[in-house]
């Protein structure tokens, strides 16, 4: 239900009491998801497609009067200690604004520090009519626990789910009595069109595209995918003024290391055209931009009206198209703001030159990462990265020489990669240009296509969603054993930061060291040494 919620790139790239959901008595096992042909109901809804479950459908209402809107963004409480503002939930709330729904709010939980039981006082202080959920896989207990708790506090009001983990695995969320209706990928016309629906009374959603919903029986149906906006610069500019600014102000952002002062959340862009198997599907895979005149407008404002001065960008793939990336920094240095600039997502660096490179570090880039994997050629063409090696190391060293640290995004345990191939990967990471890295362990996400391989291969998936937070997964594809991979991982963390070299580099070029040193410090031990 999210324009701009993701799987994030440096995630990967998000319970419910297994076997049942919300602990209401609602089973849906994974072998219910399959089609009556014995194809998988967890693959994108390219038609209408039922599903048969125990919940009955909520009795049938008169029309629901939509004065009031709060969107949530839900947080399982987990070892990532950054934040980003909901970008997507402030899309939505403009789409709303502009459709005529004045009254939005948005509720951050992990901004605000909350858990379900003071997010659901909340809410019934707030009394909405119609109340969204939003929520990574790993955050799936965390938004069936405010559903259930806010349909015990108010039985009336519309409850609805979407966001990456809704968007891939409508099912299951909707096995939970709690939850109306699913919206699933980008959802700002279906969000409009729902809110319309529910004003005019509507109960069947047949022919609404991106919605998944139970019939009169109770049957879960998935109406066909909506097709993502293409013409970004035709949505309203996020609904920046619905979160608190100072909430945000001291938390450590995307990719941990920051500067001083107000930030923001950045997407100048949706979706990316590779088709690496572990990536999300959120955005499709058509690349669609904003152009730079829409992307810098959007930045004027929040420097004028916010006093913002850092922009952390979170593009599948910021520079996929190179002139649109240049213009914008062009924009920023002609603007003379003296911003800051991070970009943690990560660039496709066999795509990325040094043109962009020096015109983004005379804009205010002081950080920005590459995302590797791996560097075996085999494990490239088995993940469909197909990532040039020579090209990365290059412009790897030359963001450095730049002064501009630059991080570096591995990952060990693909299916059928070996011990020496993780070893390689390690070896190559530890010879490399880059400053900081993350070895992160393969997770294969619902909804990707490493998801269904891995069913393919028979291997054991939790069913406990909880089970996939990225830094404490156990979820193990490769031929190795996991007390190996743990090991692995935890010496490959030691082996790149205990050089001298490297250290002397980073203190070198961090900023703020008094808040970050701590906080690097502080995540090298649990990567390194504790589970």
């Amino acid at each position: 239900m999210s324009g701009c919620d993701s799987h994030r790139h440096g995630i990967r790239e998000f319970e419910v009491e297994p076997p049942l959901i919300g602990g209401e008595g609602i089973a849906l096992r994974r072998d219910a998801l399959r089609r009556s042909d014995g194809e998988s109901a967890l693959a994108s809804y390219h038609g209408v497609m039922t599903l048969t479950a125990t919940v009955p459908a909520r009795p049938t209402q008169a029309a629901t009067r939509v004065r009031r809107i709060v969107l949530v963004q839900t947080h399982q409480p987990f070892e990532q200690l950054t934040h980003v503002h909901p970008v997507g939930l402030l899309s939505l709330a403009a789409c709303a604004r502009a459709a005529g729904y004045g009254d939005v709010h948005v509720l951050d939980m992990k901004a605000l520090a909350i858990g379900p039981e003071a997010a659901v006082d909340e809410l019934a202080r707030l009394a909405p009519d119609v109340v969204g959920l939003s929520a990574m896989t790993f955050e799936a207990t965390c938004l069936h626990n405010v559903a259930r708790l806010l349909r015990a506090r108010l039985p009336k009001v519309v409850i609805l789910a979407g966001g990456p983990h809704a968007s891939v695995a409508a099912a299951d969320v909707l096995a939970d009595p709690a939850v109306d209706l699913v919206l699933r990928g980008e959802a700002e016309e279906s969000f409009t069109a729902v809110l319309d629906g529910l004003g005019q009374g509507r109960v069947d959603w047949r022919d609404e595209r991106g919605v998944s919903w139970r019939d009169a029986d109770g049957t879960v149906v998935h109406e066909p995918d909506r097709a993502p906006p293409a013409d970004l610069d035709a949505l309203p500019m996020p609904a920046w003024d619905l979160v608190d600014h100072a909430k945000y102000r001291d938390k450590a952002r995307s990719g941990v290391i920051r500067t001083k002062g107000d930030f923001a959340t950045m997407f100048s862009s949706r979706a990316c055209p590779w088709r690496c198997t572990y990536c999300h599907n959120s955005y499709g895979k058509t690349f669609r931009e904003r152009s730079a005149d829409s992307v810098l407008a959007e930045i004027d404002h929040l420097v004028q009206q916010y006093g913002v001065k850092e922009l952390v960008f979170l593009d599948d793939i910021f520079n996929f198209k190179p002139a649109r990336a240049k213009a914008i920094a062009r924009g920023l240095i002609e603007r003379g703001y003296d911003l800051r600039l991070s970009f943690p997502n990560g660039f496709r660096g066999d795509h990325l030159d040094e043109e962009l490179v020096d015109l983004l570090q005379a804009a205010g880039m002081y950080r920005c990462m590459i995302a590797v994997e791996s560097a075996v050629p085999r494990i490239q063409r088995l993940s469909k990265k197909n990532l040039k090696i020579d090209k990365v190391l290059h412009i790897a060293e030359y963001v450095a020489r730049r002064g501009v640290l630059v991080h570096g995004a591995f990952m060990i345990g693909f299916p059928t990669e070996t011990e020496a191939e993780m070893r390689a990967t390690i070896d190559w990471a530890v010879r490399s240009p880059f400053h900081t890295a993350a070895f992160f362990r393969v997770i294969p996400f619902k909804g990707t296509a490493l998801y269904e391989q891995a069913l393919e291969r028979g291997a054991w998936l939790p069913d406990d969603w909880t089970a996939y937070e990225p830094y404490r997964s156990d979820i193990n594809l490769s031929e190795v054993p996991e007390t190996r991979v743990t090991k692995l991982r935890k010496e490959a963390y030691r082996r790149f930061y205990m050089r001298p070299r490297r250290l002397v580099s980073i203190l070198r070029l961090l900023p703020n060291k008094r808040t970050n040193l701590p906080v690097l410090a502080t995540l090298f031990a649990r990567r390194a040494w504790a589970r």
